[in-house]
């Protein structure tokens, strides 16, 4: 019996080795990652400066290198249907560094927003092609709104009750 009690401890002892073992080499292994392959944000000008603006982020993708997303509070707006349905959606308008006046755009846009969901019924931005349409349409306007200065926008969540 005595032999059998500490052939399990050991497994217990083993197996919390291989669990710390595994979490160290986690962590480094995430610390080396986030160390070679993530831009450092201490390079940008907005940082040397010791300026950064207020729920802003470098856009990467279809947009240039420099271009900001400029978080709006969330919309919330009734819907053109019979028994009432209301959408909820959260934005960011994506602007090209340097950008003055940003405040001025982000309230442009959330009215035209509000102006345009108000026309709007649930069969409207049901589905695919009915979220494309709006993803579309809302962009649409807002590079408009911008007068070149909106590079684009995205819709960060939608939510129908």
């Amino acid at each position: 019996m005595a032999t059998e009690k500490s052939e399990t401890s050991g497994g217990a002892a083993d197996l919390v080795k291989s669990a710390l073992a595994a979490a160290i080499i986690g962590v480094g292994g995430g610390g080396a990652f986030g160390y070679f392959v993530m831009p450092n944000g201490a390079s940008t000008p907005a940082a040397q400066a010791g300026h950064v603006e207020e729920k802003s982020s470098v856009v990467p993708g279809r947009f240039p290198g420099d271009a900001l997303a400029v978080e709006i509070s969330s919309i919330i707006a009734d819907l053109e249907t019979e028994p009432r349905s209301r959408v909820r959606l959260d934005i960011s308008i994506v602007v090209a560094h340097g950008t003055p006046e940003t405040t001025t755009l982000k309230n442009e846009v959330k009215e035209d927003v509000i102006a345009y969901l108000k026309g709007l019924s649930v069969s409207d931005i049901q589905g695919v092609r009915g979220f494309q349409n709006l993803r579309e349409q809302l962009d649409d306007r807002a590079r408009v709104r911008g007068r070149g200065a909106i590079l684009g926008l995205l819709i960060g969540g939608l939510v129908l009750e």
